[in-house]
Formats: structure tokens, C-alpha cells, sequence
């Protein structure tokens, strides 16, 4: 995947799969798009699963492959259900898109394959569509099916209406595994000539949890300020507590209430998250190679209720951890 230095785009749309074939795991959910890609024939789509999990990339990359770069302008309509959620955009800007003819007999240029006879409306983050527009949207689906198909896109599939689920061919998209992400995270670090300094990407994906397109996005935060991407680093663009605030508040915990005190004092004028802080202190708790399994569950415990009174706005007596 050729790029230009001169690309100035954000890197999760620089990097963006552009085939079937590039977007990240998703095993199953690739198998049936690149099915449709040799038929053409293709049901009404529903994607759901985490952020970042690749739903997005994956429509897009098929709607390319089917039409062709450029004819994918003129097939698509794409929208975002979170900014327009109401019944007058599935009234106007849907049904009035999906009333236009669509030529057939067409070649895509690309692959030398027949187009499909049919355009497509995606619809992003579906789940924040009232249920009366989704209600409209399932006639328009029905009435124009002859010359339409829909990828409906969502993070929370329970939030979509019995009766529009039922018309579509749900897939699943899982978080994308740690290792899948690496891989695509040193591909764009080669493309970039960054350097990376070791355990740095790893502590990336303990931030983001299969989250990809955060991933890259700290990663391309992480470039913008540091020659060389370190752990800190992806800390900092995270907002997460360097290693060294960190260690700070484990060594007072394990001094005395006094010096929780004075540390904890310090932290907050430094203007760290608690909720954060805690979070990092529960990953070095666990990886502690001095702290016994019975420690290791006292303290998470403790650092579990501690965290859930400062996410309740309640105050909480230091713990000394000894």
C-alpha cells in the first residue's frame, strides 16, 4: 500500500484498507464480502461490534471493489446516523436517493467485472436512529430492494428494531486481536520511518483494547511530538500517568498514609486523572514480580473500590499497602 509523503490526511483514513483482503481479522465477515464481490449478489448487510473493530473500512472497501473508485462516488450514499437520526432524513435524503435509476451493463475498469444493477446506502452508528426512523427505514428497504441494498453499521445491535434486523445478513466484527493490530501498527511505523522503542506498541494495545483506529490515531499523536515512540510517550497522548507518576504513588502506598498523602496531593495539583492513575497502578500491580498472589488481590481489590468512589464522587481514606 503505496503512499505519498506528501499525504497530510489523519492516518486512520491515510491507511485505510482499500480491499477486502487488507482489513484486519474479521475472517468470517471477509469471506462473505469477497463472495459477494464474485457474484454481485448481495443481501442488505448489518455490521456490528466494538469501535474501531474495521465495520467501516470493511464496507467501504467493498463498496470500491464492486463499483471501482470512481464509480463508488455516484453508488454510495453514506451517512451517519448519530448526526442525522431522524425519520425526515430517511423520508428525504434516503428516499430520495434511492428513487434514482442506476445504469446497468456497467464495467468496473478495476477488476473488468459487471457492476451490480444496484447502489448502496450506508448507514454509520444505526443504533442512534430513533426506532421511528428505523421503522421508515425498513418500508424503504422493502419498497426499493429492486435497485438499493443497504449496510447498516452499528456498535450496539440490541438498540436495532426487530423488524429491520430481520431484513438484513448480520455479521459480527470482533475487537481486533493484539496481534492483528501489531501487524498493521508496524506496517504504517515502516511507511512513516518512525522508531519505535520495544514494549511501546504492546502498551498501545493495553490502551486500546481492539480498538484499531485509536490505536493508530495515538500512534499518529504519539509521531507528532516524539522522534522515538516510547511506552511514555504513548502515555502521554493518551492522557495516561507516565511510568514514573505512577511508580511514585506505588512506593508511597507502601511507605505510609503520610506520603499517600503528599503524593496524592501532588498529583492532583500535577492535574492527572485519579481514575486513570488507578487504572495504570492495577497493570503494575499485576505484572509486580515482588507482590504475592494474596497481595496482588488485596490491593486490586482495595484500587477497585477506590475507583469506584472517585467515579462516584465519594472520598475514600488513603491506603497504605504493605
Amino acid at each position: 500500500m503505496s503512499k505519498t509523503a506528501s499525504d497530510s490526511r489523519p492516518w486512520v483514513e491515510k491507511y485505510r484498507p482499500r480491499k477486502i483482503a487488507e482489513v484486519s481479522q474479521q475472517v468470517e465477515a471477509k469471506r462473505l464480502l469477497s463472495r459477494i464481490i464474485e457474484t454481485g449478489n448481495m443481501p442488505h448487510l448489518l455490521f456490528f461490534g466494538p469501535p474501531g473493530s474495521g465495520k467501516t473500512s470493511a464496507a467501504l472497501a467493498l463498496v470500491k471493489e464492486l463499483f471501482g473508485r470512481e464509480d463508488a462516488k455516484t453508488r454510495l450514499l453514506e451517512l451517519n446516523a448519530s448526526d442525522e437520526r431522524g425519520i425526515r432524513v430517511v423520508r428525504e435524503k434516503i428516499k430520495k436517493y434511492t428513487r434514482t435509476n442506476t445504469p446497468k451493463g456497467k464495467i468496473n475498469p478495476e477488476t473488468g467485472r459487471e457492476m451490480p444493477p444496484w447502489k448502496v446506502v450506508m448507514l454509520d452508528e444505526a443504533d442512534m436512529m430513533t426506532p421511528d426512523a428505523q421503522a421508515a427505514l425498513r418500508r424503504i428497504m422493502e419498497a426499493f430492494a429492486r435497485n438499493t441494498r443497504f449496510i447498516i453499521i452499528c456498535n450496539y445491535v440490541h438498540k436495532i428494531i426487530d423488524p429491520l434486523f430481520s431484513r438484513c445478513s448480520p455479521h459480527r466484527f470482533e475487537p481486533v486481536s493484539p496481534e492483528a493490530q501489531i501487524e498493521r501498527l508496524q506496517m504504517i511505523c515502516k511507511a512513516e520511518s518512525l522508531t519505535v522503542a520495544s514494549r511501546a506498541l504492546e502498551r498501545l494495545m493495553s490502551l486500546t483494547c481492539g480498538d484499531l483506529r485509536r490505536a493508530v490515531n495515538l500512534l499518529q499523536s504519539a509521531a507528532g511530538i516524539h522522534r522515538t515512540i516510547t511506552e511514555d510517550a504513548i502515555l502521554e497522548v493518551a492522557v495516561h500517568p507516565p511510568s514514573y507518576v505512577v511508580q511514585s504513588v506505588l512506593s508511597a502506598c507502601a511507605t505510609s498514609p503520610d506520603a499517600v498523602n503528599e503524593i496524592a496531593e501532588e498529583v492532583a495539583n500535577q492535574g492527572w486523572d485519579v481514575a486513570l492513575l488507578l487504572q495504570e497502578m492495577v497493570v503494575e500491580v499485576v505484572k509486580s514480580d515482588h507482590l504475592s498472589d494474596l497481595q496482588k488481590a488485596t490491593i486490586l481489590h482495595e484500587l477497585g473500590v477506590t475507583e469506584f468512589a472517585v467515579l462516584q464522587g465519594r472520598e475514600l481514606l488513603p491506603l497504605a499497602m504493605s
